[in-house]
């Protein structure tokens, strides 16, 4: 009967550390996914960051490639002016004299 009952503690005992080992095995495998999880996010989200800057830069390569069309543009225009007004006056000065 005393072997009995020894046999059975130790059965018991054996299955109770058994259940322990397995459950810290599953913690330590959910805390390994877990990392990896978050891992993949933070590779996301930096990935994410570099597409932002990359347009963020080409937005600005852009601005400045119309800056200076729109000032070129205007360089046009006041020559433009001035090669009206120098028209308009010759006819003007021949006009008055």
């Amino acid at each position: 009967m005393q072997d009995t009952k020894q046999q059975a503690d130790e059965a018991v005992d054996r299955a109770q550390s058994k259940w322990a080992q397995m459950k810290a095995d599953a913690a330590a495998r959910r805390e390994d996914i877990q990392a990896k999880i978050e891992k993949r996010a933070d590779q996301l989200d930096a990935k994410a960051a570099a597409t932002d800057a990359d347009w963020a830069e080409q937005d600005a390569a852009d601005a400045l490639d119309y800056a200076v069309y729109v000032i070129y543009d205007a360089q046009l225009a006041v020559l433009d002016a001035l090669d009206a007004r120098a028209y308009a006056d010759e006819p003007a000065k021949i006009a008055g004299t």
